[in-house]
């Protein structure tokens, strides 16, 4: 109206009120365009999100889950029937109930996934898991040489895996120039070579590609996760190391603790005096397992066996004490 008042034409101001209308409309659809592709943006985020979410969701809990969706949108959509006559509060209130009875179901699914599963499936009775027939010794048991006894008397089964760093580590103790050294390098390899050729077990050299500079322990605890092996040391470190990766273990030092005989007072013993001891009249004898035992006047008696009665038994730092006088049958 101004333009026109000041004298521009009228086609002049038509034309500027619709570059107006113009630049408005391209403003909007440029807004619109932002707006899109940061919904979709936004929405590709919230779509991967839930993806990714999804796949660390246990397949039993997302079809319990979806079950008790499905139950319980079926009952508010069936409840709302009797709600019809309100019109269009009935469509508002079967909104309500099915987004109610939904979420409800979805928890009580996902909550109760187990129970659900259970009902439905037939448990058979759980079978005990067998434990691992596979073994594998270190270079300790192998100097040790109680293992040919075991295995000969059937308590060691299935298959004995000597891995070949451990032969590697006999060997190099068998080539030493210390006498002890040697000696128990040679003793550990002819304990193997024994193993061979015993008809109880199998011996099977193992053939590992574990680095050479990493530790025998480490090797050990690896060989035994890949093959599902027990691990039988006597090597209490080792032990623990093992348990804390859930390697199972068989320590002979505590089987052979286990089988120590319990000596009580008045048990009779037979054993031999073998020196005198500290105090006069004193004799000293040992068990099979090495238990030391004091004997009350036997000192006359040594290097004969004798028939002798438990007194006391003491438990020392060192050891088991036993102390025990002579059984003079009346």
């Amino acid at each position: 109206m101004w333009q026109q008042l000041i004298g521009f034409p009228k086609g002049w101001i038509e034309e500027q009120e619709g570059m107006k209308e113009l630049w408005i409309s391209l403003a909007v659809i440029v807004i619109m365009l932002a707006v899109a592709v940061l919904s979709v943006r936004k929405l590709v985020h919230f779509v991967e999100c839930t993806k990714n979410h999804l796949l660390t969701v246990p397949i039993s809990l997302m079809i319990t889950g979806t079950s008790g969706l499905a139950i319980g949108l079926l009952l508010g959509l069936l409840s709302s029937f009797i709600m019809l006559w309100l019109g269009s509060i009935g469509e508002i209130i079967r909104a309500i109930l099915m987004t109610i009875l939904g979420y409800v179901g979805l928890r009580i699914g996902i909550t109760k996934s187990e129970d659900i599963l259970s009902f439905w499936k037939h448990e058979s009775p759980a079978e005990p898991v067998p434990s691992s027939m596979n073994k594998i010794i270190d270079s300790n048991i192998a100097i040790d040489g109680r293992i040919i006894e075991l295995c000969q008397d059937g308590f060691i089964e299935g298959s004995v895996f000597v891995p070949d760093f451990i032969l590697h580590e006999l060997q190099l103790l068998a080539d030493s120039s210390d006498t002890l050294r040697r000696h128990r390098g040679k003793r550990g390899l002819e304990v193997i070579a024994h193993l061979q050729q015993l008809e109880q077990v199998e011996v099977i050299i193992q053939n590992t590609q574990y680095p050479e500079t990493e530790p025998t322990d480490n090797k050990l605890l690896r060989l035994a996760l890949d093959t599902s092996a027990t691990l039988i040391t006597n090597d209490s470190n080792l032990q623990q190391l093992a348990h804390l990766q859930h390697i199972h273990v068989l320590n002979l030092n505590t089987l052979a603790s286990i089988m120590k005989p319990i000596l009580r007072a008045g048990q009779i013993v037979t054993t031999a005096i073998i020196k005198s001891g500290k105090e006069a009249g004193q004799g000293i004898a040992y068990l099979d397992d090495g238990t030391m035992i004091v004997v009350e006047d036997s000192q006359p008696y040594i290097g004969q066996e004798c028939e002798v009665i438990v007194t006391s038994v003491l438990q020392t730092a060192n050891g088991k004490m036993v102390f025990a006088k002579l059984h003079r049958s009346e």
